[in-house]
């Protein structure tokens, strides 16, 4: 009967450490996946944004410039958004004075660096662009844009803090 008793004690300890072992594997697996779930949504978000930004930049054109610029502003920090404001007049001015007639559309997104709040993205892009210097000629010519947007999360979205054309 005592060796009975103790082939149960032993045999119960042993389940009960495979049912821990179990949920603690179960638990990690759990968070795993939540993190990855949460990554991949912020890639997400953080690629529609910068796509945004950047279709934003390269469909701005003379006639409408006011309110495209309205726009990039508004997918900026306030960093970023005080930079775009001292060119914005600058911009602008070129735009009519040109008369740029400009269209694109984002083609391609990859996410460089996700990091905390902070994301990095590369857009590639496709346009054209029509202004007094290809008037003559009656037709607009085709762009192609591959630009770095940095991103960073502001009360659960992503803003543009900076934005270069890279090779």
């Amino acid at each position: 009967m005592k060796r009975l008793t103790a082939l149960l004690t032993w045999r119960s300890a042993a389940v009960s450490l495979v049912v821990v072992a179990l949920l603690a594997f179960s638990a990690e697996r759990a968070l795993a996946w939540q993190s990855e779930r949460s990554r991949v949504t912020d890639e997400k978000a953080a690629s529609a944004a910068a796509t945004t930004e950047v279709e934003g930049l390269i469909d701005i054109s003379g006639s409408t410039s006011e309110a495209d610029m309205a726009v990039l502003l508004d997918g900026a920090t306030a960093g970023f958004r005080s930079e775009l404001e001292a060119q914005a007049d600058r911009l602008q001015k070129a735009l009519a004075d040109n008369a740029v007639t400009a269209t694109g559309e984002a083609v391609s997104t990859g996410v460089v660096k996700l990091a905390d709040d902070r994301a990095t993205v590369i857009v590639a892009a496709v346009g054209t662009v029509q202004n007094k210097s290809t008037t003559p000629q009656g037709k607009a010519e085709p762009r192609n844009y591959r630009l770095q947007v940095d991103l960073q999360k502001t009360d659960d979205t992503w803003l543009v803090s900076g934005l270069e054309f890279v090779a």
